[in-house]
């Protein structure tokens, strides 16, 4: 069974046994981080956003919202947590963490190519995409925002500590969705 609990990504763990920072943590360096309720918010904003452009029924378009949209949400979340952004190193860091995600990887693939079977292959991946989209992207958020969270930027993401804390958040993410879509209006 795969370790759902935060990794650290520091030699000094400011998290709580629950995986959450407490309020008024410092990074190594002593700068406050501010507390993690604000980084959910981006996160989950971010989350419902690429679940819901991922319904557009155009082959491979929903690799490219679900990359722009991660890439904004790592823009936004490294804004609030005052880490330099830099497009091609969000890039690159989101590549090097999906490289070892290759089960969600494939079912992506997979989904946004059934989109080509006439008749029954928009419906198909309209009901499917949405929620691995969506799930994908908490994931990447939830990966840094610990990883922010605990004083880390982009120069020193590892993601190998991340590989099985990112794989628990693709399935957190679904159940996320879940949640959201049983509270939407009918």
């Amino acid at each position: 069974m795969p370790d759902t609990t935060t990794p650290s990504t520091k030699t000094t763990d400011t998290t709580d046994p629950g995986g959450r920072r407490p309020e008024a943590a410092c990074d190594p360096t002593g700068r406050k981080l501010p507390p993690t309720s604000g980084a959910d918010a981006i996160v989950l904003r971010w989350t419902k956003i690429g679940a819901g452009l991922a319904i557009l029924p155009v082959p491979l378009l929903d690799f490219a919202t679900t990359s722009g949209c991660a890439l904004k949400m790592l823009h936004s979340l490294a804004r609030y947590y005052g880490v330099e952004f830099r497009g091609h190193i969000g890039k690159s860091a989101v590549t090097a963490l999906l490289g070892g995600a290759s089960a969600p990887l494939a079912t992506a693939a997979a989904y946004s190519l059934v989109r080509v079977i006439p008749i029954v292959g928009v419906p198909l991946a309209a009901a499917a995409s949405p929620a691995l989209a969506g799930s994908l992207i908490y994931a990447i958020g939830r990966v840094f925002t610990a990883h922010f969270g605990s004083g880390g930027t982009f120069l020193d993401f590892d993601p190998e500590k991340f590989r099985d804390y990112f794989q628990a958040q693709v399935e957190a993410g679904r159940t996320v969705l879940k949640d959201l879509k049983g509270k939407a209006p009918q």
